[in-house]
């Protein structure tokens, strides 16, 4: 199935956030995971992700890190800040909200 690019663009920002409460990632590690976990649905590219998280940077929910790798250039790897942290409460929260409603209307039934 492919991604709707609007459905996309509207929760990337909190699978983003989720990936990095687990662990701090680089961005090509983050790409993979959202496709490997999504079983493709989210084919995320470079030009979509870095943008997206030189924002979240800029707020201040992620710290972006330089780490040496052996043999292998450095990697910037990205850690979800306090108030990243936060900032994933908040729309994990809204997500939750928005999934009950949707739901609740796509369930109901009508005579």
């Amino acid at each position: 199935m492919k991604a709707d690019p609007q459905l996309v663009k509207g929760t990337v920002r909190l699978l983003v956030l989720r990936l990095l409460a687990k662990e701090p990632m680089y961005g090509y590690q983050i790409i993979q995971h959202l496709r490997g976990q999504s079983e493709g649905y989210f084919r995320l590219g470079e030009g979509a992700l870095y943008p997206l998280l030189h924002e979240l940077e800029h707020h201040g929910f992620v710290r972006p890190e330089w780490q040496d790798q052996e043999n292998r250039p450095k990697r910037r790897y990205y850690h979800l800040t306090a108030k990243g942290k936060k900032e994933l409460a908040r729309r994990l929260a809204a997500w939750q909200g928005f999934t009950r409603a949707v739901d609740s209307v796509l369930e109901a039934r009508y005579v």
